[in-house]
């Protein structure tokens, strides 16, 4: 008869999933800020000192805005689902929002070459 051997077990040790969303905000914060100057920009008068900048750099304040939402939204989306391990509601909802945001983005970008 053989007799079997416990062997000793470590425990495994992991780091845990859950993160600070402090780059989501960062991102979503400056987003928001560039939409705003955009907007801001395209009221700007024309015979303000710079009005010639003005003519085409709210098309680009909205393109860097839609891109920095979009990537706010989907690294929010991406680590609710990794925390989730499901698709919940902030992840389908973050998930429109960013692909809103990209869309938005696009939009202005075709707008400003045509």
């Amino acid at each position: 008869m053989t007799a079997l051997r416990e062997r000793p077990t470590t425990e495994v040790t992991r780091m845990s999933t859950r993160r600070s969303h402090v780059t989501e905000w960062v991102l979503g914060i400056v987003g928001v800020l560039a939409a705003g100057v955009g907007a801001w920009m395209y009221y700007v008068p024309a015979d303000w000192f710079l009005g010639g900048l003005a003519e085409g750099w709210y098309f680009g304040m909205f393109i860097a805005a839609g891109l920095l939402l979009a990537t706010a939204f989907g690294l929010f989306a991406r680590m609710t689902y990794v925390d989730d391990r499901a698709y919940t509601t902030p992840v389908v909802i973050s998930t429109i929002l960013a692909l809103a945001a990209l869309g938005g983005a696009i939009t202005f970008a075709v707008i400003l070459i045509i």
